[in-house]
């Protein structure tokens, strides 16, 4: 598992893992193997950091400001004369040194937003994906049908699948609306628990997650697009 960290340089052929398969009704129905595509540099911890930082850094309002001396309310007026008074000289009440004046170099609204390549974001995605079907952390569902939004049958299908913390759905991207948004509505009231297209994910919502649940069409998505990004990744 942990080849590109002594040798990062050398692509890696994985070995294919098997994976936990349930039917509609959650109850075990055998494994599906998934076969990872080769890849370099895995895992590549300090790229899945940075993209981590990258989204939580978007996901920041960067809101926060102070006001200056030059937009503090109040008075231009020398508060005494320069000399003569025994005090120190002051030249305005909104100097940074008295209550109530300006900040000095005070936050000021900002984006915490970073570059990171498109290809640096796809690769750090593609190994969030892997540490989580590699690691056991992911669990197939043969499909997620649901006619009207209800807490309780994702509650039960989540506790008959062992998924007892916190989880991401993935469903296929080609998915209905209105059916993602019943699955969406269904799970909202849940702690831990995100629904997502295998298109949306990125590398924040899936290591946020302790585990994965994906229907059938979303796991043939995932492992097709593996077997696309063969020999594309490069050396990081």
């Amino acid at each position: 598992m942990s080849v590109g960290l002594y040798n990062p340089r050398q692509v890696q052929k994985l070995d294919p893992v098997e994976v936990l398969y349930y039917g509609t009704d959650g109850q075990e129905q055998g494994t599906k193997s998934f076969a990872p595509g080769e890849i370099s540099n895995y895992p590549n911890f300090a790229l899945l950091k940075e993209a981590v930082r990258r989204y939580q850094g978007r996901l920041r309002r960067g809101t926060a400001k102070t006001k200056s001396r030059g937009e503090v309310n109040g008075s231009q007026r020398k508060p005494w004369r320069q000399k003569g008074t025994g005090r120190a000289r002051a030249g305005t009440r909104k100097s940074p040194i008295w209550r109530g004046g300006g900040i000095v170099f005070g936050p000021r609204p900002r984006s915490y937003d970073y570059g990171l390549s498109r290809k640096q974001r796809q690769i750090a995605t593609r190994h969030a994906l892997l540490s989580k079907l590699l690691d056991g952390e992911t669990r197939i569902i043969e499909e997620i049908s649901v006619e009207k939004p209800s807490t309780a049958y994702f509650r039960k299908i989540a506790d008959t699948v062992g998924l007892a913390s916190s989880f991401l759905i993935g469903l296929p991207s080609e998915m209905a609306v209105e059916d993602r948004r019943n699955i969406w509505m269904s799970a909202r009231n849940l702690d831990g628990v995100q629904v997502l297209p295998v298109c949306d994910f990125n590398a924040l919502s899936l290591l946020k997650c302790q585990n994965l649940l994906l229907t059938e069409s979303a796991f043939e998505e995932v492992q097709e697009l593996e077997n696309n990004s063969i020999g594309q990744e490069g050396v990081q």
